[in-house]
Parts: structure tokens; sequence; C-alpha cells
């Protein structure tokens, strides 16, 4: 999992069980992912609550696979790598990704502005902390991590992970359910195939982690912060 940023084409082509391995730990990852996270909600929920138990998930989440993970593949400094760029975002070269993160942020506040400017000031001030550390969280994770360690294959660098941060999402899902969860995990999947390109194109997790915080802070986080004000305030 050394890191390479150089351009796709340059990349040479591993060996046949290389290869075969690659595509194991890929594939692994967001299965082994999605069963222990499913498990430490359900299981927090079971013993403290819903909300607490939401919260603890999530707590789980981005401290064991979005940062210790991630951490350990990469070494002391790998983090602070996946969030600098090696290639521009608005730059000549990258115009259509730049475009494309421009246009997910349009969307984002198309869709949530109404809500985000009459919601109240305690729930606003609490998603901007929890949005910004789950967007950033996430980022490191699904598209930092795998540009590093795919950066000559968009198929596990960009689809695999896409998929893989769709599917997570089932377990948190379980706690507190959308109304229709077909049609949440699929526009989740086509935000992270948008991600995976703008990152896979800069070399790192930078841009998507900031779209994906700014999105999150624009929808008051989803359950986080509810969940937070619930359990103080309950």
């Amino acid at each position: 999992m050394a890191n390479q940023f150089a351009h796709p084409s340059d990349q040479p082509t591993p060996a046949p069980l290389k290869a075969d391995l690659i595509w194991v730990w890929a594939v692994l990852l967001p299965v082994i992912l999605l069963f222990t996270t499913w498990v430490v909600f359900q299981l927090a929920a079971m013993w403290v609550g819903q909300e607490a138990g939401y919260l603890i998930g999530f707590t789980f989440y981005w401290l064991f696979w979005c940062l210790l993970v991630p951490g350990m593949v990469t070494g002391k400094q790998g983090l602070v790598n996946l969030l600098t760029d090696h290639r521009a975002l608005f730059s000549r070269e990258n115009w259509l990704a730049a475009l494309l993160w421009g246009v997910v942020m349009l969307v984002a506040i198309w869709m949530y502005w109404s809500v985000f400017s009459s919601a109240p000031k305690t729930l606003i001030l609490l998603a901007i902390p929890l949005a910004t550390i789950n967007g950033v969280c996430e980022e490191i994770l699904w598209r930092g991590l795998y540009v590093r360690a795919y950066s000559g294959n968009p198929w596990l660098g960009i689809v695999c992970p896409s998929i893989g941060f769709a599917l997570w999402h089932i377990a948190p899902q379980t706690i507190y359910p959308a109304e229709n969860l077909v049609g949440f995990l699929v526009s989740t999947l086509f935000l992270g195939l948008a991600y995976g390109f703008i990152a896979y194109r800069t070399g790192s997790a930078r841009w998507t982690a900031i779209s994906h915080s700014l999105n999150g802070i624009l929808a008051l986080s989803g359950m986080l912060a509810p969940s937070l004000i619930g359990l103080v305030t309950g």
C-alpha cells in the first residue's frame, strides 16, 4: 500500500497473486466494517437507549475505522497526507472534477438551505462540529485511504469504496431508519462516486472532506445533533 500518486496509466500491473489480494482487501474491509458497526449500534442501543447508542456507534466508527485503520495503513504522517492535494482541484487539468465539486455544493444548498435557515440555533451550533468530524473522518477512510492504496485503479479507488460508503449507512439506519432506505442508499452511492472521482483526480480527500462537512452542516448532520440534544435534555 505504498503511496503512489502518479497518473493511473503510469502504474505497473501487479502480479496475479498480488492483484487478487488487493481485490480481497478492498472488498473485505467494507464487509467487516458494516458487520462490526452494525453490532456496535445494536448492542449500544439495547444497553443505553437509541440516542446514546447512536452516538456510541458513530464514535466507534470514527475512532476505529475512520482514524485508527487508515493510520495503521499509512503510518504516522499518513492521515495528514491523505488530506494533502497532489494535484490542484481548481486547475485546467481538473476542470471536470472542480465542476463536479461545485455542482455537489450547489445541489446541497438547494436541497437543505430552507431547513437550515429556519433551524434552531442550538441545532446549528451542534451540527457544525458534529458534521465536520463526521465529514473529515469519513473522507479519510472512504476517499483518502482508497485513493492512496489504489491510486492506479479507478475501480478500487472510486467504485468499490463508493459502494462500501453507501452500504455502511445501513448500520445507523437500523436505529433511525430513513423513510425510503433504498432511495437514501442510492443517493449516497452516487454522492460517493462523485466524491471518489474528485479525490482520485486530486490525489487526496481534502476537497471532499470540505464538501462533506458543509453538506452535513446544511443537512444539520442527520440524526447526530438531534440525538445529542435529546440525550442532554432528556
